[in-house]
């Protein structure tokens, strides 16, 4: 038998007497539940701010717009011997991006006016 080179990774909830609890969902008082993660952007922000300021919620809506693009642009990712459907598929990937781009500069500012 070969050991592990890395230890195993601890478990993600309360351990008691033998026995692990897991927590599949935070708490309200937690505060990585009071979060928007900003998927384009690449970072997370308070709801309360996100609510409160028009800049971030604009970014969460195209956020959320981004994502599902995302989702269906790389379900029906072509195969790599079919040169014009992977023209096209490239030319809408590059298209988000530039979305991702702009989501990302207008979480920026929104977040800079805070």
């Amino acid at each position: 038998m070969i050991p592990f080179s890395k230890p195993a990774p601890a478990p993600a909830g309360r351990i008691r007497e033998n026995r692990v609890r897991l927590r599949r969902r935070p708490k309200p008082s937690d505060p990585r539940s009071w979060n928007l993660m900003l998927a384009s952007a690449g970072t997370s922000v308070p709801i309360r701010m996100a609510v409160e300021s028009p800049g971030l919620l604009t970014a969460a809506v195209e956020d959320l717009q981004w994502c599902l693009e995302m989702k269906e642009l790389q379900a029906r990712r072509p195969h790599r011997w079919q040169h014009a459907a992977m023209a096209e598929w490239v030319a809408d990937l590059d298209r988000l991006e530039e979305q991702r781009r702009r989501i990302a500069e207008i979480a920026a500012e929104a977040l800079s006016m805070l």
